[in-house]
């Protein structure tokens, strides 16, 4: 949609007729509540394997950080640094660390309401904010310890200071965008991808053209100073070996993912058509309004997961949740139709919508909607192993848990380790060469060993020679005394062979994981 008008001429309303503080209060301060208070709700499930990395490298000393982001994660180191004082003051509990998320997550839905507010009118803004706060995909991430409830908030502030560069041109406009976009970059080098949406709604402005320039010096300059983050990370690229090239079935799970369910998906499909074709009484604002929400949130909305899932076809770096960031225009244009409705009825979509998201909040704040448990691995160590017992982990990294909820596991001896991760800068540690581990399990006083493994089970061929090693010196000495299965990890508690079990651990129970909650 190009603008029929220069924005000099059209551009949104401001201060002339602008709604007055009281008023603006009421538009952004609702969709902040809410979405506070969906943050509040059952934040406290377990943590989640990245959720685990967080809380164990925001636990570390800063040089201990630095190391770690050296060899891991660079991309994310920021929001490790930004949260390790929030670590060291209030601990590493699952509120606590997700209470940063949950904050950014309520701006970002009072961000979202300034915007449509800015560009049509306070109901607008009002309604943007609260399709934002209620939906289901912003809850999910504003309850991770991780970074994208951050970087979606720091997209719509760079979004709100790129329109600032539209209707103020200048070198302080230019310059407070181009500081937005460096913090954007270094939460998440992905949600960077927003900055193409702003160079296409540039391009579908009438006299865009006459601001490509100065775009493009800010734009270049930010480049400058991330670029020691972006080599870094070239270089750590392995970290998403995991990924692999998307396909429509992943485009299909977009949609469902940032709409909240298929009911969802009809009810924003509906109300993105409404706001183009319906007519009220408050037509004429909206034909002179609407056209550069559109042309700023359009873009917005598709021009990254776009470019990502194309990309990815080549070098896969295509997940749901680096796109994450694009959820508020997706608010911003749904709200376009919603507050067309004549009256007061306009609350009526609003309603619905939350009616209809309901199911998807509940079922997000299981935690069986988890991939992982790692607080219940924690707590069957802690109520089913005994002080100086061994503990192995298979694969190495799997030293996260630890690391995560670390009172549970301090009773028991890291057998194969040599030095730990925080001192070699991995999540792993350096461990024991395969003959040491050996030698160190085949010792007659270990007769108790627990074995914490991965999503796969030690059993397969491809074992590398330090893991193998484990595995062969468990197989020849121990027999499995019981086994708990916790979402995608695996405890097995070996005892060695010709060691009675004393009476206390003779439970049955542990054989099959009855009476386990974390057994599956």
């Amino acid at each position: 949609m190009i603008l029929t008008r220069s924005v000099s001429k059209s551009r949104a309303p401001q201060m002339g007729d602008a709604p007055t503080t009281r008023t603006r209060a009421l538009v952004i301060l609702p969709p902040a509540f809410l979405a506070l208070l969906l943050g509040l709700w059952q934040p406290g499930l377990s943590f989640w394997r990245d959720e685990g990395v967080t809380a164990g490298v925001t636990r570390r000393t800063i040089p201990d950080i630095f190391r770690f982001l050296a060899n891991l994660d660079a991309v994310h180191g920021a929001y490790y640094l930004l949260l390790h004082p929030v670590a060291d003051m209030f601990g590493t509990g699952e509120l606590t660390l997700r209470f940063p998320s949950i904050l950014a997550t309520a701006v970002t839905a009072a961000a979202t309401a300034h915007l449509a507010n800015r560009l049509i009118m306070p109901k607008a803004g009002l309604a943007a904010g609260l399709l934002y706060a209620g939906a289901p995909f912003a809850s999910r991430f504003a309850h991770e310890a991780r970074p994208y409830a951050i970087a979606t908030m720091f997209t719509v502030l760079a979004t709100i200071f790129f329109l600032g560069t539209i209707e103020r041109p200048g070198r302080r406009s230019h310059l407070v965008y181009g500081g937005s976009l460096v913090l954007l970059g270094m939460i998440h080098l992905f949600a960077l991808l927003v900055v193409i949406a702003h160079l296409v709604t540039l391009t579908l402005l009438r006299d865009g053209r006459t601001r490509l320039r100065p775009w493009f010096i800010t734009v270049t300059a930010v480049a400058t100073v991330l670029s020691p983050l972006i080599v870094i990370a070239i270089t750590q690229r392995n970290q998403v070996s995991w990924l692999r090239p998307p396909g429509w079935s992943d485009v299909s799970a977009l949609l469902t993912v940032f709409s909240g369910s298929r009911a969802l998906i009809f009810f924003m499909a509906v109300a993105i058509i409404s706001g183009t074709v319906l007519t009220s009484k408050d037509a004429g604002k909206y034909i002179q309004r609407t056209p550069m929400l559109w042309s700023l949130a359009a873009p917005w909305l598709l021009v990254p997961p776009t470019i990502l899932l194309l990309i990815s076809q080549l070098y896969p770096l295509y997940s749901a949740r680096y796109v994450s960031m694009c959820l508020p225009a997706l608010a911003l244009l749904a709200s376009v139709g919603v507050t067309r409705v004549p009256g007061i009825t306009w609350l009526i979509p609003l309603v619905l919508y939350g009616a209809l998201a309901a199911p998807s909040h509940m079922a997000q704040r299981r935690q069986s909607s988890e991939p992982d448990q790692l607080r219940e691995a924690a707590r069957i160590i802690s109520s089913h192993a005994s002080p100086g017992e061994a503990i192995v982990y298979l694969p190495t990294n799997r030293r996260a848990v630890a690391e995560a909820y670390p009172d549970a596991f301090q009773k028991l001896r890291d057998v194969t380790l040599n030095v730990s991760p925080a001192s070699a800068g991995n999540l792993g540690g350096i461990e024991a060469t395969p003959q040491e581990i050996r030698r160190r399990l085949s010792d007659a006083a270990l007769t108790r060993v627990w074995l914490l493994e991965g999503e796969q089970l030690w059993r397969g061929p491809t074992l590398d020679p330090l893991n193998q090693a484990k595995v062969d010196a468990l197989e020849k000495s121990f027999r499995q005394d019981g086994r708990w299965r916790v979402r995608s990890l695996t405890l097995t508690l070996y005892v060695r062979t010709g060691h009675s079990t004393s009476d206390r651990r003779s439970d049955n129970r542990r054989l099959t994981g009855e009476g386990s909650p974390g057994h599956l």
